[in-house]
């Protein structure tokens, strides 16, 4: 287990993650830390927080809760971290406001958000870094790729400032420990923007490795997933404590009920597709089978249409192979079997996987729309299962 990783999000004052996360919209910050053990403050950035308000967030966190803060853009963004335009004197009054939770010892890094501006254009930024006050932890996130060179993680380096890891579109996820400790912020893979993402487990696994690696390397590992329309965020973040196996008894409950959240708001927007379909007439295999889907699987579905063997047609029942799945559909039991993970996840909302879907694309027309149209027609009815008895 990697004791020194701590996971949470990017703000936690969302009304979308209502119902999804949170009981009521009062007292959110209490819901939120009644489950995570950290979170990185995003308001800062936009406006110099009031000593008032740290000792208030101070006070009311528990005893081993950790914040994390954006320095305002006054710093970064107007000032370009230049000494000469008062950059340090403005980056010293946010620091004083935070005073409540450094002798509380609930300040966790410091977090410079660049400005999309290449390197060239802070011509002060070495002496910025040198002139930094000590007993703080500092990190610096990149937003144009003129940075990502070897002088630059150096001076980083030399000056004890953590490099601060991105999971995004822009920027390549290097490993670069440049501090004692390291920082990781996953804003999303999506476009216009990114945060509208939700990340796929599959996806959220290949950083167990990279996680582990920066454990290994770091006194502390900080984690905040900023992808947090619709509640992904705290979703993600939960999944990763799962993936990393630090997550608590707690949080799996808090981690599950998301889940349910959301396999019941996919058996809705499915329901709602079927009952669209079936109410405009327009009935055929394309449409029936789109209203399973989500996500691209309709063009990655009919991708694999010639990969369809039909080993044992029936009117009761059907089996075939797609590659090495198999799928039955049983119309007496009326039940709809597979057995690829992607399926697996997705039985709750009844949506189809790319191998379904193709199963039914290939499937005679007249058959597969006979089977199709009993599905919509008594979709309550009829249980999708995982996995396939031998």
């Amino acid at each position: 287990m990697n004791n020194n990783i701590l996971i949470g999000t990017s703000g936690w004052s969302y009304k979308d993650w209502l119902n999804v996360f949170y009981k009521s919209s009062e007292k959110m910050f209490q819901q939120y830390a009644d489950v995570f053990k950290t979170v990185e403050i995003d308001s800062s950035f936009y406006k110099q927080p009031s000593r008032s308000f740290m000792q208030t967030i101070a006070k009311t966190s528990p005893k081993d809760f950790v914040f994390s803060l954006k320095v305002p853009k006054t710093v970064t963004h107007v000032k370009l971290m230049d000494l000469e335009k008062g950059a340090m004197r403005d980056l010293k009054i946010f620091l004083d406001a935070l005073t409540p939770l450094k002798n509380t010892n609930k300040l966790g890094p410091i977090l410079f958000q660049l400005p999309p501006k290449p390197a060239e254009a802070f011509k002060g930024f070495g002496e910025f870094l040198e002139s930094l006050p000590e007993d703080y932890d500092f990190a610096i996130e990149f937003r144009d790729p003129s940075w990502m060179k070897d002088d630059v993680f150096k001076l980083l380096s030399d000056n004890n400032v953590g490099y601060c890891i991105v999971d995004e579109p822009l920027l390549p996820a290097v490993l670069k420990v440049t501090g004692e400790f390291s920082y990781v912020r996953f804003h999303g893979r999506g476009c216009r923007p990114w945060y509208y993402y939700d990340y796929k487990v599959e996806e959220l696994e290949e950083w167990k490795s990279k996680l582990g690696e920066l454990s290994a390397n770091s006194k502390k590992v900080y984690v905040y997933f900023n992808n947090h329309f619709k509640g992904y965020a705290v979703k993600n973040a939960l999944q990763m404590m799962k993936i990393m196996g630090t997550i608590e008894k707690h949080q799996e409950e808090a981690l599950n009920k998301i889940l349910n959240y959301f396999a019941e708001e996919g058996l809705k927007r499915t329901i709602s597709r079927i009952e669209d379909v079936l109410s405009s007439g327009g009935e055929n295999v394309e449409t029936l089978v789109s209203a399973f889907l989500e996500g691209g699987r309709f063009e990655r579905a009919k991708e694999l249409v010639d990969k369809v063997v039909v080993e044992e047609p029936g009117k009761d029942i059907v089996k075939a192979k797609v590659k090495e799945y198999t799928i039955v559909v049983n119309m007496l039991e009326k039940k709809l079997k597979h057995d690829c993970d992607d399926w697996a996840k997705r039985i709750g909302q009844k949506q189809f996987c790319k191998h379904v879907a193709a199963f039914f694309l290939a499937l005679d027309r007249e058959e597969s729309l006979r089977i199709l149209t009993e599905i919509c027609r008594n979709i309550s009815g009829w249980v999708f299962e995982s996995g396939i008895q031998q």
